[in-house]
């Protein structure tokens, strides 16, 4: 705490009020170490305070979006503030969400906590500040922040807030009807970001789904072949991602988790072999609505039409081609992507044994990739087009570029493991 309060006590000897505030707090009560710490100053001209902290101008403004930020550093802390919303501590808290995200801490250690948060988070409970009723209406999709909140933290929501929302949504179906499709998408990614198969049920259970995945919802009168519904093999799938999202970091990706939340929309059997051209049509239709990135769409329909692939035993070089031609983490998700959903269908004959030695080949083949850039100090490549050119008397051409890619192929299959060895390989080619 001594080094955040270093920062306040900093920005209080310009003149300025400060408190730490939002997630800073929550994290800090939940024994959470945070990154960077997020501030409130009573000043609302922070051009102003960023010169008073530093002519030099190593702090900087970033005004972008509705709240301006005052980004920086101090005593090894990095932070961001935020000029009150209000004119006391007291109305900015008052304008936030949760409870557990509208407590402050001042420069002194004291703490300003009007709505109980500290207490929510003791009790690992998700609560809405002041009136219930009111901050829904002013923006439904407060509902989603809240059933974010608790799925990722996995807390409960309290009751009266579960109950004002559940009377809201009874009334009020409209309004959410209303709210663009890019909204619900920002909020669904957030969502799902972390504990995907949660937050999905959750928003399943406050009957939320058909509002922002119709599709999804109508998966749930396709029988799965197996007792259940697509709609279930949807939120196993999703199960199976988020136990990897834990320990596997390069699968905190949006397109992972999206080939999850989509895998079956659109599908109306289990055995589907291939994604149908409608249902590919139908998952880029409702991505594009929710604003996301092309190149991850595409991320997504490729895992979701591929996957399979991986069901039957795979070469070194056919592995190499996948890594050169799509990178080698997508391929490693496309890979993981297929274990998931072998083991919520049940491994069938021979899939365990060539899911086992394909991901052994491919972690061969990305030791022998990661041995390059070790051997070179990062490069990606023994040898550079123009070196290629110098080695062997060529002039600039297709040519150079296929000995190149085959020379990737060499590496990538053990062939070649030096510059040595590289060079000798390419003079064999000529």
């Amino acid at each position: 705490m001594l080094n955040y309060t270093n920062v306040l006590k900093k920005i209080e000897s310009t003149g300025n009020k400060s408190w730490l505030v939002g997630d800073t707090v929550r994290m800090l009560e939940m024994g959470i170490q945070p990154d960077l710490i997020t501030l409130a100053i009573d000043n609302k001209d922070l051009y102003s305070v960023a010169m008073a902290l530093d002519s030099s101008n190593s702090f900087t403004v970033d005004a972008r979006g509705s709240h301006p930020a005052l980004r920086g550093e101090i005593s090894g802390v990095k932070f961001r503030a935020f000029s009150l919303r209000g004119e006391t501590i007291e109305d900015d808290l008052a304008c936030r969400d949760l409870s557990i995200e509208a407590i402050a801490i001042r420069s002194d250690g004291g703490i300003v906590d009007p709505f109980g948060g500290r207490f929510d988070i003791r009790n690992k409970v998700i609560r809405l500040t002041g009136d219930n009723v009111g901050l829904i209406k002013e923006d439904p999709l407060r509902i989603l922040r809240m059933l974010r909140f608790a799925a990722e933290l996995e807390m409960d929501i309290f009751w009266k807030s579960s109950s004002d929302v559940r009377k809201f949504l009874e009334s009020h179906a409209d309004t959410l009807k209303d709210i663009p499709a890019e909204r619900w998408g920002r909020e669904i990614i957030k969502g799902i970001s972390r504990r995907p198969c949660r937050f999905i049920e959750m928003c399943n259970d406050y009957d939320l789904i058909p509002f922002f995945l119709q599709p999804l919802e109508d998966l749930k009168d396709v029988p799965d072949g197996a007792g259940g519904n697509l709609f279930d093999h949807v939120l196993k799938t999703l199960y199976a991602i988020e136990k990897r999202i834990d320990t596997h970091k390069i699968m905190q990706t949006q397109a992972f988790i999206l080939a999850g939340l989509f895998s079956r929309v659109g599908t109306d059997q289990l055995s589907v072999k291939m994604r149908k051209k409608t249902a590919d049509r139908m998952v880029e239709e409702i991505l594009t609505g929710w604003n996301i990135p092309s190149e991850v769409i595409e991320e997504v329909l490729e895992i979701s039409r591929s996957y399979r692939r991986f069901y039957e035993p795979m070469s070194e070089e056919l592995l190499c081609r996948e890594v050169l031609e799509y990178d080698a983490t997508a391929v490693e998700i496309a890979l993981e992507f297929a274990l998931c959903i072998a083991q919520i269908e049940g491994f069938r004959p021979g899939y365990k044994e060539a899911l086992e030695e394909n991901h052994w080949n491919l972690q061969q083949v990305l030791r022998r990739f990661n041995a390059v850039t070790l051997q070179t100090e990062g490069a990606d490549r023994y040898l550079t087009g123009r070196e290629v050119m110098s080695l062997l008397n060529m002039k600039p051409g297709k040519r150079v570029g296929e000995l190149l890619n085959a020379l990737d192929m060499a590496v990538g299959t053990g062939k070649v493991s030096s510059r040595a060895r590289a060079e000798e390989w390419l003079k064999a080619q000529i």
